[in-house]
Order: C-alpha cells, then sequence, then structure tokens
C-alpha cells in the first residue's frame, strides 16, 4: 500500500523544495499552505506523516499537529522551526505532539533520514495494530467457537449444523461482494444464529414431529434469546442482530420484528437462506434430509416471498457445482487447512523429527530450521501459515526470532515451545512476539495435534481466506 506523506508550509518556495527532494521517493505526496487545508486533507485522505511549518498564518503548526494527533494518533508528526522556537518546540515534543523536529534551513540527508524513520515507526505501529485486531478477533471466536459447541450439546441432531450455515453463508457472501470488513459479522453471526436455543426446552428441541402453535411460539423464542446473550458483547453487537432477525421474511411475514425487503440486514438475510437449505437437506429425528435440486426448487419458489429474490439466485448459483455432502464430510473431517505450511524451529534435530511424526498423517508443508536466523531466511522466501519455536536457541532466542518473525509474518500464526517452567519467557513470548499458544516440553501429542488445527482454522477465518478453496 503507498505510504501517503503530507507537507504544510505556507511558504510556496519551501514545498516546492520539498517536493524536489522527495520526487524520487515512492511516498505519495500532499501539499497544504495552510493548518485548515491539511486538516481538510487529513479527513479526505489516509495520511502517514506530515511535515508542519510551526509559524503559519491563522494556526500555527503546534496546533495543527496537536489536532491531527486527536484525529490519528497513529499519523507521525514531524515539525519545521527556526531556532526561536526551540523551546516552543521542545514542549511540544515532550507532549507528545511531535515526533521529531527540523531546524531551518534543512540538511537534506538528515531530514530524508527523519522521514524514513517517522515512516519505519508507522509501519511498526501498523504492525502491531494489525495483530491487536487479529488477537482480539482471534479471543471472540474463541468465545463464538464455544457458544456453537454449547448449541450442539444441547441439540444433537443439529451437529454441524452451524458450521454449514457459515459455510453457506460465506460462499454467498463473496460472490455477492461483501465488503470485508462485515465477514466477521456474518461468520459470528452464523455460527451463533440458534444459540437462543439453549433458553428453549429440550423437549421442545428434541421434539420428534411438527410443532404444535404453543411450542412454536417457544421455539421462535430462540431468535430474541440468542439476540439477548450476543448483543451484551461489545465484538457480537451486530452479529447480534443477524441473529434476532435471521426469521425475517422479505414480505415482511416474519419473526420477531416483522420486518420486509431490505430492513432486514443483508447479513440476516443471507444466514436465513443458509439456514433453511441446510435443514431442508440434512437428516432429522423425524423425517431424512431432501435431495439438494428439491431444496433448490423450493428456495426458488420462496425468492420474493420469504427469501430475498437477488441472494436467492446468487446462493443457487454458488451452490450449482457443490455437494451438501462434501461440505457435511469436510465438516466431518475437520476444517484445518491440510495443506497448511508449518515451520518448526528448534536447534535439537531430534525434536524437529519428534513434532514431524507427531503430524505424520497430516498433509502439512512442513519446514525446519535450527537457529533463528535460519528460519527468518525461510519467512524471507516461503509463505508461511504456522510457526513452532523452541524458546533456548543458540544466538537468537525464542522470543527474539518471534518477535521478528512478526513483523515479517504478522498473519502467521506464532507458537512456541520451551522445555523449562520459564513465566518470564511465556510473557515476553505474549508481550513481545505475540503468540498464539505457550506449550512446555515434554508435549502431548493430541494436544499438539488439536492446538495446530484450532490455529490454523483461526488463521483462515482471521486472514479472510476462509472457504477460499471452495470458490
Amino acid at each position: 500500500m503507498e505510504e501517503t506523506l503530507l507537507l504544510v508550509d505556507d511558504e510556496s518556495s519551501i514545498l516546492n523544495s520539498l517536493q524536489r527532494l522527495l520526487q524520487d521517493s515512492e511516498y505519495r505526496i500532499l501539499t497544504a499552505e495552510t493548518g485548515r487545508q491539511a486538516l481538510e486533507t487529513v479527513r479526505q485522505n489516509a495520511v502517514d506523516l506530515v511535515i508542519a511549518d510551526y509559524q503559519m498564518p491563522g494556526m500555527n503548526g503546534v496546533d495543527l499537529l496537536k489536532e491531527i494527533r486527536a484525529m490519528d494518533p497513529e499519523i507521525i508528526r514531524i515539525m519545521f522551526s527556526g531556532f526561536s522556537d526551540k523551546e516552543i518546540l521542545a514542549d511540544a515534543i515532550n507532549k507528545g505532539e511531535v515526533f521529531r523536529f527540523v531546524f531551518k534551513p534543512w540538511d537534506d540527508h538528515y531530514l530524508l533520514s527523519v522521514i524514513e524513520d517517522g515512516m519505519d515507526l508507522r509501519r511498526r505501529r501498523a504492525v502491531s495494530w494489525l495483530d491487536f485486531q487479529k488477537q482480539l478477533n482471534r479471543v471472540s471466536l474463541e468465545t463464538v467457537m464455544a457458544l456453537a459447541e454449547a448449541i450442539e450439546l444441547k441439540d444433537p441432531y443439529t451437529k454441524g449444523h452451524c458450521s454449514r450455515v457459515r459455510d453457506y453463508a460465506i460462499l454467498t457472501a463473496r460472490e455477492r461482494g461483501l465488503p470485508r470488513e462485515d465477514f466477521f459479522h456474518l461468520v459470528y453471526g452464523s455460527l451463533l444464529h440458534d444459540c437462543g436455543k439453549i433458553g428453549v426446552s429440550e423437549s421442545i428441541l428434541l421434539f420428534k414431529g411438527p410443532l404444535d402453535g404453543d411450542q412454536r411460539r417457544l421455539m421462535e423464542r430462540h431468535a430474541v434469546l440468542g439476540f439477548e446473550i450476543t448483543s451484551r458483547i461489545d465484538t457480537l453487537k451486530t452479529a447480534s442482530r443477524y441473529i434476532r432477525q435471521h426469521h425475517e421474511r422479505w414480505d415482511g411475514n416474519g419473526y420477531p420484528d416483522g420486518l420486509a425487503g431490505e430492513e432486514t440486514p443483508v447479513g440476516a438475510r443471507i444466514i436465513a437462506i443458509a439456514d433453511t437449505f441446510d435443514a431442508m437437506t440434512s437428516n432429522r429425528p423425524y423425517r431424512n434430509g431432501m435431495p439438494k435440486e428439491k431444496a433448490m426448487a423450493i428456495l426458488a419458489e420462496n425468492a420474493g416471498s420469504q427469501f430475498d429474490p437477488d441472494l436467492v439466485d446468487i446462493f443457487r448459483r454458488v451452490m450449482k457445482d457443490r455437494d451438501p455432502e462434501e461440505i457435511r464430510l469436510q465438516e466431518i473431517n475437520g476444517n484445518a487447512d491440510k495443506n497448511a505450511a508449518i515451520l518448526l524451529v528448534d536447534d535439537e534435530r531430534s525434536v524437529v523429527s519428534a513434532i514431524r511424526r507427531s503430524l505424520f498423517d497430516k498433509s502439512y508443508k512442513i519446514l525446519a530450521a535450527e537457529s533463528g536466523q535460519e528460519a527468518l531466511k525461510i519467512l524471507d522466501s516461503e509463505e508461511i501459515d504456522l510457526i513452532i519455536s523452541d524458546q533456548r536457541m543458540p544466538e537468537m532466542s525464542g522470543v527474539e526470532f518471534l518477535s521478528q518473525a512478526r513483523i515479517r509474518k504478522p498473519a502467521a500464526i506464532r507458537i512456541m515451545l520451551s522445555g523449562y517452567a520459564d513465566m518470564n519467557a511465556a510473557l515476553d513470548a505474549i508481550n513481545e512476539a505475540g503468540i498464539y499458544k505457550f506449550l512446555v516440553k515434554p508435549w502431548d501429542d493430541l494436544e499438539l495435534q488439536q492446538t495446530i488445527d484450532k490455529a490454523l482454522e483461526w488463521r483462515r477465518m482471521i486472514s479472510g481466506t476462509y472457504t477460499q478453496e471452495m470458490l
């Protein structure tokens, strides 16, 4: 992604000089001659670094950078000034308003180095923020998966239903062109669309036959109960609406709110189709699942009344050449990416060999390194999905290696394996290297396999590549 630099000075000659200095750089250069112009530019553009003069009419540089900091504290702020302003500017730095200040007239080499230092800090901050978001998403997804498992324990006849609805929903959303930022909400909402069934009596959930009026009304409460459970969790606010409204109808005759058409969020409309299709094609205690073709015909018959007609067309298109049974088998066999690339880092070959043996029946691409330096070279040349590293290694510790790996491959899941009970190392690994799990040697093979499977599942969800192989 192109990095953007904003130059702010009321003297056009200064702006011209700076532009000439930076003309061979790869930065996108924007300019402004007043503080107000600069603020408007920041509002309309993704800006990474600002260089502003101090003495400007209307709004001085310190006030400008203070406002920019309030708008986006991650933007790097550099100030130009004369020597006479050094006390003011020193105070600005101390208060956190300015990253650096450069005296006029400037030295070109020095200024370029300051800009590069600022951009490097911006890049590191961006990586850290990305990783932080991913950590939040992992925590959220862990909660979601636990709730989904609780639903299936309550109603064993729907085992795998929530995960299949997720798969169908994602396929439909990708074909429709749903914005990437909405996918997390759709994943959460589809996995948890039935979580309100936790509050429904098992005598109703497990009833072997069609429900009567009173039973149906109690069953229909699950949409509201699910909303009440999930709406209290900040990261599930949007998903909670999908959960509440996935039984609304296009014609307004659904429940619980009687919404019609596009009053129902698109995520809920997608889940409604995916949910109904899986219910029709899955076996129930009182009936066998119907063939895919018949289920598709029923969806088409109800397009424009029960379902969004455009979304039905999309769903039928993406499912045309797909077998629901294959998706069911995928769920039974696990969703972790069997072709993932795993990097093992340990100075003891016996450890690497032992991990390879524990994963012998998997089809993972396994790479190995005996040192952090060797592993970093592999990261520079290979796409890696998951890293397992020892802590105690010569020249570079596991924490040091994983911290660098975090910058080079932020999307790779990081697991630390340690042969000794060192809590300081564990804390460092969490804080500095952003690890996913800390496992102690000797490990349990089953635990290691399950940890790897879950880690890869989460990576696929978080990275937005989930079910890409089905497309």
